[in-house]
């Protein structure tokens, strides 16, 4: 008689063993706080330190600067001033400025610069 081994049931697959957990929170070095950085406040004058022209906000400013020191002045604030402003200053002066619409919108830093200087040397 041939006795046959008894099947052996199916083992249950192991749960594999738990890795090791990450390390706490409280050994990580904490972070140190900064201050907030404080606003810069515009100079009440026109002028900021260093003898340098602050560039103007808005289309009163920039007619006041105009008017007190002079155009050369102001468009030597506007060269520092960034396109997208130039061109939303351009666009405060409705139909009086050289160029209008689509063509402010098209115009680079030079073309902007160029019709300041022509319109306020009228």
């Amino acid at each position: 008689m041939i006795t046959e081994a008894p099947a052996k049931a199916p083992e249950a697959p192991k749960a594999p063993a738990k890795a090791e957990k990450a390390p706490a929170k409280a050994e990580k070095a904490p972070k140190e706080k900064k201050a907030p950085a404080k606003a810069k406040k515009a100079p009440a004058k026109a002028e900021a330190k260093g003898g340098e022209i602050a560039p103007p906000a808005d289309r009163k400013a920039l007619d006041a600067m105009v008017k007190e020191q002079g155009p050369e002045a102001a468009v030597k604030a506007l060269s520092k001033v960034k396109v997208v402003d130039l061109r939303a200053l351009a666009r405060e002066y409705n139909g009086e400025f050289g160029i209008a619409g689509r063509e402010i919108r098209n115009a680079n830093k030079k073309v902007l610069i160029d019709e300041f200087t022509k319109f306020f040397n009228k």
